[in-house]
């Protein structure tokens, strides 16, 4: 009697379990995607240029929290016109990886949405596929050695320091750091086929996939936009490729790291890498 009592209680306990998994998977907003479009669609001949909300020309660029420096190199032309137009909706087509490739969640993949956020920016501007999954791990590993190796140490990176790894460990990318964030400025990026890395309160994000509430600090990138949704990549899951979230969520989310306070309570920013 006592085995089959036993048994009835595993049952329930595995039968809730599923019934929870659904459950926090259903919670996911789901959209019907327009369709990817690679970088080598979006480049032309023609010079980018600004409108009041877009600032593409003529950026500030930080790689140091305290010091704002003028750059007088021009992006690359891309889908530039006299009047960027906006379109309804739009995709990029960049490759997704998880920061944990092979599900390892120790760290420092804990800690690695930063590198895995820059590595699909990279990946995107290069038309790649990602290799196994274990060769990305190790790809990780050695943006964080490079860290180590530069700074002495890995840990929560703010949106300066996410620039700095991206110029010092590929060579080949100019960082935009831009101020003032607004859906428009987001919507003008990403019409001129350029990917917004985003760092944000993990706590604020409506994501059900995250386990104990979200993490304190995340890093994602926006791939795209339709209607009032943005897509995104969100690496803090095994799936966060073409994950939704509400425009109006991602952007009270949106937060730079506070190292001085050790917490996501920063000014919003974002994250532009134009290719040299």
């Amino acid at each position: 009697m006592k085995k089959y009592f036993l048994a009835g209680i595993i049952i329930l306990i595995l039968g809730g379990g599923a019934w929870y998994y659904r459950h926090q998977h259903s919670d996911a907003i789901k959209i019907d995607l327009p369709p990817a479009q690679d970088f080598e669609n979006f480049i032309t001949d023609k010079v980018a240029t600004d409108t009041s909300e877009q600032i593409v020309d003529k950026p500030k660029v930080s790689i140091n929290l305290n010091t704002n420096t003028d750059t007088t190199t021009k992006p690359r032309a891309i889908a530039a016109t006299s009047s960027p137009s906006i379109a309804d909706k739009i995709n990029l087509n960049i490759p997704f990886t998880s920061q944990a490739p092979t599900a390892n969640w120790s760290e420092p993949f804990q800690d690695a949405c930063e590198e895995a956020s820059i590595l699909m920016v990279d990946y995107y501007y290069q038309n790649k596929k990602f290799p196994d999954k274990s060769e990305v791990e190790k790809i990780l590993l050695d943006m964080v050695k490079w860290q180590t190796d530069t700074w002495g140490w890995h840990k929560n990176l703010p949106v300066a320091k996410v620039a700095e790894l991206a110029t010092g460990y590929f060579g080949k990318y100019r960082p935009v750091i831009v101020e003032d964030v607004t859906i428009a400025k987001i919507k003008g990026f990403l019409n001129q086929g350029l990917p917004v890395i985003v760092p944000a309160d993990g706590k604020k994000l409506d994501n059900p996939n995250f386990r104990n509430g979200g993490p304190a600090y995340h890093m994602l990138v926006i791939k795209g936009y339709a209607g009032d949704k943005f897509i995104t990549n969100d690496p803090g899951t095994r799936l966060g490729a073409d994950f939704i979230y509400t425009q109006a969520n991602l952007m009270d989310s949106i937060a730079d790291w506070n190292e001085n306070e050790a917490s996501a309570t920063g000014p919003k920013r974002i994250l532009i890498l134009y290719k040299n």
